[in-house]
């Protein structure tokens, strides 16, 4: 028995393997989200951290983002692979990819800043949930332009539903980029707010992404997409 190793056979398998990861990415982290614990936006950060962490859905909730965001890193470090994609995209999936990668840390320090929950509350040291918000002052920004950058790198010459899922691809890493710094350099603007708004954005970004999947996926040359199949990314 053979097995078809030519390059489209290839890129089919690869095309199936990212597009499931970013759907399954997208599922998981509508479950997490769902049971992340509400604060209050006006509060010291101490205070919010120290409520939110002593929440029972804490821990389930933020193990369902830390899958979330692990697979999400694995579908576009896949999805630099498809040789469907130009290959300007292809590296900003490689990009963002690595970029994901490293937030992986950061959600998987804010999982664990339950173990500073009373801590928190009693106004003591609290090394890991401080170490969660400095990983999260550089991964987000990190992360979240990077998303954005392969937003707009996937939005060039493609169609306009294509161009739709990549506006709100910019939207959901600028937000997400954004979101920290705000928080932290400007508190009275209760930036907080913004979590949502990106978490929403990105999950649907995401969805949206690896229902669709790349263009050509029929054969037919598509804007963006070369006619003729390139080497694969090692």
């Amino acid at each position: 028995m053979t097995h078809d190793t030519s390059p489209r056979s290839v890129s089919r398998t690869v095309s199936r393997t990212w597009r499931l990861l970013l759907v399954g990415s997208a599922l998981t982290a509508v479950v997490g989200g769902g049971m992340h614990p509400d604060s209050d936006a006006s509060d010291p950060l101490r205070e919010r951290l120290a409520q939110m962490t002593a929440d029972d859905q804490w821990v389930l909730g933020h193990a369902f983002i830390v899958v979330s965001t692990a697979l999400l890193a694995l579908g576009l470090w896949t999805a630099r692979r498809d040789l469907r994609w130009s290959s300007s995209v292809r590296r900003a999936f490689g990009i963002a990819g690595v970029a994901v990668g490293l937030y992986v840390v950061e959600t998987v320090a804010h999982l664990a800043a339950v173990v500073d929950s009373d801590a928190l509350a009693a106004g003591g040291a609290a090394p890991v949930a401080w170490t969660h918000v400095g990983l999260s002052a550089v991964l987000y920004p990190l992360s979240g332009w990077a998303v954005a950058m392969l937003a707009l790198a996937t939005a060039r010459g493609a169609s306009l539903p294509r161009r739709a899922v990549a506006g709100l691809g910019l939207l959901a890493g600028v937000v997400h980029a954004a979101s920290i710094p705000l928080m932290l350099l400007l508190p009275d603007l209760e930036a907080s707010r913004l979590f949502p708004v990106a978490a929403i954005a990105l999950a649907s970004w995401t969805l949206a992404t690896g229902v669709l999947g790349a263009p050509g996926s029929s054969g037919a040359a598509s804007p963006g997409v070369p006619e003729r199949s390139p080497q694969p990314v090692t």
